[in-house]
């Protein structure tokens, strides 16, 4: 245990210093064994099987192929089509754009998986688009990183792949899950820019008519019919979680190529490379933490977390607040993927041990990592908004935690009532 104190203290000491997440899950690991062993007696081989057999699974193989459906509907304007579908919905309410851009969000989730890929893509199209309509920043920029957060809970979710894999529970069941938590997201948010329309007096757009309606709906379907397909066949038993991964990568190719003819040999090359590389990151991140997580297990440091909690509780209520109240501050410091490869291994056990469903603890944790994308001092989705809308960072920190806030009591709401994730996964049993 005390060996393993050690393991925990090089990490988050390599992590606050900057250093890479892989290259701080791998060298902790090594140093480990050092410790232990003795530095000439470090078992490479036994190493070497563990960072291999971590990621030797089929299961994977949906990360780089979601990975390429969110670049490659970025590349072929399917996000700006979505856009003027949204528009046409509900641009004409009060505060419409904003409107727009959370519907707009919920319909892209259904496509990317992450909630950089909705901030960097969509985002940029969102923001221009309400400042021409002269929305105040602090409207635009709240409402779209808020947005940009249920990217990762709708599937497709890398982050869900990661933790049924780390967590040996079914991908389709976590995918599934993520789905009623992220529209009741998108419909939180709504219902918060339906408030702030008239407490800020925001302005609307009239209805552009049943003609342009249907036009916007026209040249989107190709691209709203991804997310149907990938969860209806789910759900109806046609594929697997992975194999819905190939069969919309495949649909998203016919579409962009094809029906839109928006990208040629070139531009799918480069999606090509895009998604190869950020799979490569993330699968390197896997493996390393495949390899962390066999150490802590093997050093029994879930069992005595465990067992130092229920010392204090076992009541299943008051151990998911515990473990929410750490994971909104981890969520601060570290990256979804990042802190879901770290903790899986520590919190499931626990989740377990009082009789939580991993199912649901699993969508509780995403949520709640999701939450630390757009906290200071390491939210990716504030750097990526800092960056699109130029201005302050502080300015988009603060314009965001209204709508933190809301997301936040999404999450208390499918915590208490866990049959809003559970229930579409037990229909697809």
């Amino acid at each position: 245990m005390i060996a393993a104190g050690w393991l925990m203290a090089g990490l988050i000491g390599m992590l606050v210093l900057g250093v890479s997440a892989g290259i701080a899950l791998g060298a902790s690991s090594l140093g480990y064994f050092g410790l232990t062993r003795g530095l000439l007696e470090i078992p490479y081989e036994i190493i070497t099987q563990r960072l291999v057999g971590t990621i030797n699974s089929f299961t994977l193989l949906a990360i780089p192929l979601f990975l390429f459906v969110g670049h490659l509907m970025n590349e072929s304007g399917a996000t700006t089509r979505l856009f003027g579908f949204a528009n046409a919905m509900v641009g004409h309410w009060r505060g419409g754009l904003a409107q727009v851009n959370v519907l707009a969000s919920m319909l892209f989730a259904g496509m990317s998986g992450s909630g950089t890929a909705d901030a960097a893509g969509l985002g940029a199209i969102e923001v221009k688009a309400m400042r021409e309509a002269n929305y105040d920043d602090k409207t635009t920029i709240g409402v779209t990183v808020g947005s940009a957060l249920i990217g990762p809970i709708i599937p497709p979710s890398i982050a869900a792949i990661l933790y049924a894999v780390l967590a040996e529970v079914s991908p389709a069941d976590v995918l599934l899950a993520g789905a009623i938590p992220g529209v009741l997201m998108a419909v939180g948010l709504m219902i918060l820019v339906a408030f702030l329309a008239r407490r800020r007096k925001l302005p609307s757009e009239p209805f552009p008519g049943m003609r342009a309606l249907w036009q916007s709906f026209r040249e989107s379907f190709w691209a709203l019919l991804t997310p149907v397909i990938l969860i209806g066949g789910i759900l109806a038993g046609f594929f697997t979680a992975t194999e819905s991964a190939a069969i919309a990568a495949l649909w998203a190719t016919v579409v962009a190529v094809f029906i839109y003819r928006s990208v040629g040999l070139a531009a799918l090359g480069r999606v090509f490379w895009r998604s190869a590389y950020d799979s490569t990151f993330i699968m390197f991140i896997l493996a390393c933490s495949g390899l962390f997580g066999w150490i802590l297990t093997r050093a029994r440091l879930p069992q005595g977390i465990a067992d130092t909690i229920a010392g204090l509780t076992t009541d299943p209520t008051l151990v998911m607040a515990l473990m929410i109240a750490f994971l909104l501050v981890i969520g601060c410091f570290m990256a979804v993927a990042v802190s879901i490869n770290i903790l899986t291994p520590i919190l499931v056990p626990i989740a377990i041990s009082v009789g939580i469903d991993p199912v649901h603890f699993g969508v509780i944790m995403i949520m709640v990592l999701v939450i630390g994308e757009a906290t200071p001092p390491f939210g990716m989705v504030l750097f990526v908004m800092t960056r699109i809308a130029n201005v302050p960072f502080d300015l988009v920190v603060r314009a965001c935690l209204p709508f933190l806030a809301t997301i936040f009591l999404v999450v208390v709401a499918v915590w208490f009532m866990p049959q809003l994730a559970l229930w579409l996964p037990g229909v697809a049993r």
